[in-house]
């Protein structure tokens, strides 16, 4: 992913609940100073594309919870330059 985008990533590793599949599965987390962030899950595919799966998040304290927000649709997967704009999109929102 892209360097301005790592600073605020807060959780980084494989997905628990995903350990048993082929290939194992990246999650990675982002916190944004407006109060969102999202969370992305890979999809991997032998000799394919690297893909993710996004979901919104709106941080409260260190608890967050999934939220829709526009321009975002949640359990979307699509390629990396496509999860960075839709990263992009929910870090140019304004604080909630």
């Amino acid at each position: 992913m892209d360097e301005n985008l790592e600073r605020y990533r807060v959780d980084a590793g494989y997905c628990r609940s995903c350990l048993g599949m082929q290939g194992g599965r990246e999650q990675r987390m982002y916190r944004f100073p407006n109060g969102y962030g999202a969370s992305l899950i890979s999809a991997p595919r032998l000799g394919g594309p690297e893909r993710w799966t996004i979901m919104a998040l709106r941080f409260e304290g260190e608890e967050y919870v999934t939220v829709e927000l526009p321009g975002i649709k949640n359990g979307t997967t699509s390629d990396g330059s496509d999860s960075r704009k839709m990263l992009g999109i929910i870090m140019s929102l304004t604080h909630f």
